[in-house]
């Protein structure tokens, strides 16, 4: 019971900022609903159903976007995602009658989902380049040598004396990582 209720308790944190943002959008927008319920469960399975099309989606475009250069590989996956939100909630409102949007707010809509997953995607794409940047660190080579024969915590003493203008909640950090995988 308590695991269910942290599931919900933490889908409900990262859905709730969509979810405002959303109703904000909605309720500028030319939109009728029959109830706040049946808005909300609309909006719901739609983040839902574009998540699960967008999984499939995201998965090709990223094996395409090894054939681009990373600006032009960006480009498509937003136009990417903006095309499969768009083609869902257009099939969705064509199976829901308790609300009806114009297509200037289901426009509006998918382009502020849009921008906020190629934001998501940049930011993930940025923590990958300083993982790889984190690589050439000097740190991180004697962590990975000191890891095959010390223990994690002697590890960060011995890095902790050889790096000294380190901070030594930087070396845990570094060590813990790279001792978990």
């Amino acid at each position: 019971l308590f695991s269910a209720f942290s599931l919900v308790f933490l889908c409900l944190i990262l859905v709730l900022p969509l979810l405002l943002i959303d109703g904000l959008i909605l309720y500028v927008g030319d939109v009728a609903f029959a109830s706040l319920v049946g808005c909300l469960a609309f909006l719901l399975c739609f983040y839902l159903a574009s998540l699960l099309i967008s999984v499939i989606f995201d998965g090709v475009m990223r094996a395409l976007g090894g054939l681009f250069k990373r600006p032009i590989s960006n480009v498509l996956f937003a136009v990417a995602n903006f095309l499969v939100s768009l083609s869902v909630l257009l099939w969705m409102d064509l199976y829901a009658d308790s609300i009806t949007i114009s297509f200037a707010t289901k426009v509006v809509l998918v382009s502020v989902h849009t921008l906020l997953f190629y934001l998501i995607h940049q930011s993930s794409d940025s923590t990958k380049a300083s993982e790889v940047n984190e690589s050439h660190d000097p740190v991180v080579k004697e962590a990975l040598r000191l890891l095959e024969n010390e223990d994690p915590v002697t590890c960060v003493e011995k890095l902790s004396l050889r790096f000294p203008d380190r901070p030594k909640k930087d070396i845990i950090r570094i060590v813990h990582r790279l001792h978990s995988n």
